[in-house]
């Protein structure tokens, strides 16, 4: 059956990603670079459409209600808006604009009469570049994640960027989940922002920027504690993310860009297939990055029934390269999740690890058309010529010979495709070396990606819609809390059919459009209409009555006399109201002696971990190390139990099982030298 189509997108030499999305208003708050022309300086803004009919296109910076340029544009006439270069202020800010509020930063661009377009950011400086594209109305929204990849290595202009626009006055936002170490640029001062959350209050179009600065020194904080932080607002926002500049080599001054626009959480999906680059086989290159948006995400590749990886909200996983159905360019990945999730790429253009580039993947989308008519001028990037082609993910009912590509020189040959591992609905193609305006036809949904490139610098990207999936809101309704919480669609909008699925897990026999909840958890909703099916946005549902869940694991078992072991304890709230004073214990038998601790909230002071407020469904970890011991000197081995107990304001009811204890078992080491002792006589002559 097909339920969902991947978008792709392959990146080349220079580290260029664009993502296409069409609508009647775009939004691209600025950004902030770790040095000026270190990562961009020569920029252009594209403007094209798939209408005939010319229209045209106004352009505003930060807050002014008047256009500072104009465009008209249509399929045979796209546009280009050319900016100062570096750090103009407008997309990229100089050290005064950053960490402060902006009136004056900040582009927006509308259709005069409504008519749907692309905006493409596209900026180089030497060997780096980088692409981002606009969403348009699918960008905006009041929850997002921090997204992209570990930044490795030392170099001076390295840093990571987020950009963040309003769409109406007084706008409240915050900033958390980031690792308590992470620093936040203010002016000339790279630590000037040290919280651990922070807010802000923007008005309409108003904007803010936040860098972490890494510089010439490794921080560990700054190359990866910023990934999965949430970024949350009580209206509509658009951000932008990524890296300028950022590398993939620890102690390496490898460098490349890396930035783009994601869309809110609840616009995400659970399946994504992913293409490779023309990185090597080294792994530092070719990756996907999963970010999780809820706890217990289960992510499993090319249709494997295991796990690779489960994460808690905010956390994310690196899928390894060898995932990929080979190491050569084009071969791709399938990967499915529990959960909706983020899904960046970083990929590069060659064997090189500093022609790397990032990319934000769409989730798969059964109701993409099944034209794609045009991408124009394939073999331009601002004002240089490459070398361009093109991508196409097609359903595998769709006869190859009802997929008919076209270029400057006509019609194109299509090669044989590639199968998907672990899905038989989808298959791929890889067409390079088009030229002039490029065009899809099928007969059935495609996504097409382009790229291009030339020495050190590309382009690539994917056309393909966020707003073609229907929108599957869900309400609680009756109670809002257990029991007696009914999970519906909140539109009442029908479907041909309906299955529940709680915790990620399929809920048998729930295949009604409503489900009256038993247990506390997250839950989706599952639709199908005609030959595809359609996730739902995941609901959260709690108790009335208080419900602290305790879970311990350890990462050792059965371990040698004098070995470290290191405990995990998770807290979670699956009340419907939030815990307060609450303090876990954790007091060591005899046999385990403490070493160090590290907590995601709160302090500790061994053995009490003082948590205080946890709200409903926020979960927290201890990180526990001790040093496993033999006390009974006579024994070959001992067993230990470690047990951790809560107490809080509220009476915990233990609606739900807790795992609070783990045993650990200490082995005597057997000597591997015998020393004998022997009685010696000595006879004393006189």
């Amino acid at each position: 059956m097909l339920k969902k189509i991947a978008v792709l997108i392959v990146l080349l030499t220079g580290g260029v990603t664009v993502q296409a999305q069409l609508s009647d208003l775009h939004y691209l708050p600025p950004l902030r670079q770790g040095q000026n022309n270190g990562a961009i300086q020569q920029q252009s803004i594209y403007l094209s459409t798939p209408q005939s009919t010319a229209f045209t296109v106004n352009v505003y910076r930060g807050t002014t209600t008047t256009p500072i340029t104009s465009f008209t544009i249509s399929n045979t006439a796209p546009a280009i808006y050319t900016l100062a270069n570096g750090n103009n202020n407008i997309t990229l800010v100089d050290d005064s604009n950053t960490g402060v509020i902006l009136t004056n930063s900040g582009l927006r661009f509308e259709s005069s009469g409504g008519e749907n377009f692309y905006v493409n950011y596209r900026g180089r400086s030497n060997s780096q570049a980088a692409s981002l594209t606009s969403k348009g109305r699918i960008a905006l929204g009041r929850s997002f994640k921090w997204g992209g990849v570990p930044n490795l290595g030392t170099h001076v202009s390295k840093s990571n960027t987020l950009g963040i626009m309003a769409t109406e006055d007084n706008t409240t936002i915050t900033l958390s989940g980031y690792d308590s170490d992470c620093e936040f640029r203010v002016g000339s001062n790279r630590a000037g922002i040290t919280d651990d959350s922070y807010t802000i209050v923007l008005d309409e179009n108003e904007s803010f920027v936040f860098e972490t600065y890494i510089g010439d020194t490794e921080t560990p904080a700054h190359e990866r504690g910023w990934i999965g932080a949430s970024i949350v607002s009580d209206k509509d926002i658009a951000i932008s993310n990524g890296s300028l500049n950022y590398g993939r080599q620890a102690g390496s001054t490898n460098r490349d860009a890396g930035i783009d626009q994601p869309v809110p959480e609840n616009s995400l999906g659970k399946e994504y297939v992913f293409v490779r680059g023309n990185g090597n086989s080294n792994g530092w290159t070719e990756f996907p990055l999963i970010i999780a948006t809820e706890n217990n995400t289960d992510i499993f590749v090319n249709g494997s029934t295991t796990p690779i990886a489960t994460l808690n909200d905010g956390e994310f996983f690196e899928i390894p390269s060898s995932n990929y159905s080979s190491n050569s360019v084009g071969a791709n990945m399938y990967v499915e999740t529990s959960k909706d999730v983020y899904a960046y790429q970083c990929m590069a253009g060659s064997t090189q690890a500093y022609t790397q580039g990032l990319n934000f993947v769409a989730p798969v989308n059964c109701l993409l058309p099944d034209i794609m008519d045009n991408i124009p001028n394939i073999t331009d990037a601002a004002g240089v010529t490459i070398n361009g082609g093109v991508t196409i993910i097609a359903a595998t009912t769709t006869p190859d010979a009802n997929i008919v590509v076209t270029d400057g020189s006509g019609t194109v040959s299509l090669p044989a495709s590639s199968s998907v591992a672990g899905t038989s609905d989808w298959k791929t193609f890889y067409l390079p070396s088009l030229t002039g305006n490029v065009s899809v036809q099928s007969t059935g949904p495609i996504a097409v990606g382009f790229f291009g490139f030339n020495g050190a610098r590309g382009v690539a990207g994917y056309y393909s819609g966020f707003d073609t999936v229907p929108d599957i809101d869900l309400q609680i309704s009756g109670n809002s809390c257990l029991p007696g919480a009914v999970l519906e669609i909140a539109s009442g909008e029908t479907f041909d059919g309906y299955q529940w699925y709680g915790d990620g897990t399929l809920i048998p026999g729930a295949t009604s459009s409503s489900y009256t909840a038993g247990v506390a958890g997250d839950y989706f909703l599952r639709v199908t209409r005609g030959p595809c099916s359609y996730d739902s946005n995941s609901i959260a549902v709690y108790y009335c009555d208080p419900d602290i869940i305790l879970d311990k694991t350890v990462d050792q078992n059965n371990v040698p006399d004098r070995t470290n072991v290191v405990f995990t304890i998770t807290v979670e709230n699956f009340w419907d109201d939030p815990v307060t004073n609450l303090v876990l214990n954790d007091v060591l038998p005899t046999g385990l002696d403490f070493v160090s601790a590290s907590v995601t909230l709160g302090s500790f002071s061994y053995p009490n971990w003082t948590v205080g407020t946890l709200n409903p469904g926020q979960l927290e970890t201890l990180t526990l190390t001790a040093n496993a011991r033999m006390t009974n000197i006579y024994a070959s081995s001992q067993t230990y139990t470690n047990t951790v107990t809560n107490s809080q304001d509220q009476t915990d009811l233990n609606i739900t099982t807790d795992n609070p204890s783990v045993d650990v078992t200490v082995n005597r080491i057997q000597p591997t030298t015998m020393i004998t002792n022997r009685r010696i006589t000595y006879r004393i002559n006189r």
